[in-house]
Order: C-alpha cells, then sequence, then structure tokens
C-alpha cells in the first residue's frame, strides 16, 4: 500500500509544476502551453513504442481506443482548460476548483465499489476526512485568491470565465483517474508505463497538427515557438516528460496498487504541491490560514489513509 502511496506523491509533486506554467511563459497563450506539453508527452510515447513494440502486443483495439478517449479528455482537453484557468481567474481558483476532485473521485469511487459488492468504506467514516480535505483546499487557497483580486488586473467576465474553465477541468479529472484506474485494476500484468504510452501516443501527431494550425491562425504569434523559443521549449520539455509522460506513468502504477477511492484522495498534495511552488516563486512565507489549510489536508489524509489500510486488512 505505501509504495502506491509514494508513486501518488511523486506524480503530485510533477504534476503541481504545470500550475507555474502560465506564470513561467505569461506572454503565450494556455492553449500553446497544453499542446506543446502534449506534444512532447506523445513524442516519448512514440519512442518507446518504436523501441519497444514487441511490449505492446498485450493491448487489443479496443484498449487503444479506450486509452486515446482517456488521453484526449485527461491530458489535453483538461489541461487546456485548467491553464486557461489559472490564466484568467489565478492559482487559488483553479486551486479551490480542483479541490472537489479528491472528494467526488473518492465518494463516487466508494459508491461504486459498494454497489459492485466490492469491499468499501462507510460514509460516516469518510466524512470528517472529506471535510477536512474541502475545508483544507478553501483555506491554503484564500492567500492566492487574495493576492489575485488585489492585483485588480481583470474584469469580472475574465474572472467568471476563468472559474468556468476550473470547473470543467474538475469535471474531467474526476472522470480520467477513476476510468484509467478501472482499467488498470482489470489488467494487473500491463506495465503502467506502458499504459502511459499508449494513452499518449496518439498526442505526438494530433498536437503536432494541432499546434501548427493554431499557429497559422494566430496574428499575434509572428515565431511558431514565440517570443522566447529557447525557454519556451525547455519548459515545455520539463513539462512534457517530467509533469505529464513520467507523472502518469506513476500514478498509473499508483491506481493499479490502491483503491481508486484512496487514489483520488492523493490528488490532494497536487494542490498542496502547487501553492508551495507559488509561495516559493513569490518568495513569500506562508500565511497562517495557509499552515493550518494544510494541516486539516494533511490529517485528512492521513485518516483516509488509516481507514482504508484498516479495510484492506
Amino acid at each position: 500500500m505505501w509504495v502506491g502511496v509514494l508513486y501518488g506523491l511523486s506524480a503530485c509533486a510533477l504534476w503541481g509544476i504545470v500550475y507555474l506554467m502560465p506564470l513561467l511563459l505569461p506572454s503565450y497563450d494556455s492553449v500553446y502551453l497544453a499542446i506543446a506539453r502534449a506534444f512532447i508527452m506523445g513524442a516519448v510515447s512514440m519512442g518507446i513504442l518504436v523501441t519497444m513494440r514487441s511490449q505492446f502486443k498485450v493491448l487489443t483495439r479496443q484498449d487503444w481506443v479506450f486509452a486515446t478517449i482517456l488521453t484526449l479528455v485527461g491530458n489535453l482537453i483538461q489541461c487546456w482548460f485548467l491553464m486557461m484557468s489559472v490564466a484568467y481567474a489565478g492559482v487559488a481558483v483553479a486551486g479551490i476548483c480542483f479541490g472537489g476532485v479528491p472528494v467526488l473521485v473518492a465518494l463516487i469511487s466508494n459508491e461504486r465499489d459498494r454497489r459492485a459488492g466490492k469491499a468499501y468504506v462507510n460514509l460516516k467514516k469518510l466524512a470528517l476526512p472529506l471535510t477536512c480535505i474541502m475545508v483544507g483546499f478553501i483555506a491554503i487557497n484564500a492567500t492566492e485568491l487574495e493576492v489575485f483580486l488585489n492585483q485588480g488586473n481583470t474584469s469580472s467576465s475574465t474572472f467568471f470565465f476563468g472559474l468556468a474553465c476550473g470547473l470543467i477541468s474538475t469535471a474531467m479529472w474526476t472522470w480520467y483517474p477513476i476510468r484509467n484506474a478501472d482499467w488498470l485494476l482489470a489488467h494487473p500484468t500491463v506495465n503502467p508505463a506502458i499504459w502511459t504510452c499508449a494513452q499518449s501516443v496518439v498526442l505526438f501527431p494530433i498536437a503536432g497538427l494541432l499546434y501548427v494550425a493554431v499557429w497559422a491562425l494566430d496574428n499575434n504569434m509572428t515565431e511558431i515557438l514565440g517570443p522566447a523559443p529557447l525557454k519556451f521549449f525547455l519548459l515545455m520539455l520539463v513539462a512534457g516528460f517530467a509533469c505529464a509522460w513520467l507523472a502518469t506513468t506513476l500514478w498509473n502504477a499508483c491506481s493499479a496498487r490502491l483503491p481508486t477511492a484512496l487514489v483520488g484522495q492523493l490528488l490532494v498534495f497536487e494542490t498542496i504541491f502547487s501553492v508551495v511552488y507559488g509561495q516559493i516563486w513569490r518568495m513569500e512565507w506562508p500565511t497562517v490560514t495557509l499552515c493550518w489549510g494544510f494541516g486539516l489536508l494533511l490529517f485528512g489524509i492521513s485518516l483516509s489513509l488509516r481507514i482504508f489500510n484498516q479495510l484492506k486488512n
């Protein structure tokens, strides 16, 4: 169990970096960041597919179709909405919206297990940890939200557009880990890295063509790699390989080892890491509200880990 938790934490640490990309590349529209990240992820997967083709024979045509749907939702469209939420409404709003994901995944997955006759946790036992997680999410993002609103450089319509993007991203990221875990738990002999590549290889041609098409229609982007090509390329290389391909592989390894209801709650650490990175970026000490928000999150997930560990035993 704890190996799976470690995989999940590592994935969240890498995913948290994605929240900084719109801040590190403010002159780039979020659509370029999402597509470039997906392209690099697809390129890595394509390279592995070519060199290790025999490892993919275990996948059926139906598996490939499902993998394609998963990655278009979870690694391209969802990322685009997330980055737009960050760009238009700030890290805090994106983080608060994302706070619903662990709670929703836990509740939905636990109910599905109950209906399927599998081991599940009584909702009364989950009430306290999930409440702590949700309140903790709001608390840790309160400071970020205050900073963003005090800047006064955005209109109300822009803010609510970013909020809507955050909610759409949340819905997609609630669906993705549940359906992805379903497949992994049903195919325990498949290497998580192979499943990551199966999901991501389609991004190589789609993202490549999509990037060129978006650039061709964008009169504001005169160069294909934008105003800071080297910085853009290096950051997207990190985002595509470490924060996408590697993070997804680690998450798949986590999903194959733990109950989906618990896996979803581990997503709290993605927000924890993103807020910590944001504080480091601004070189600020955490506020009291931020600290007790972290405390609530850690208490909630620790209690949940204990509950699910007892269930397993």
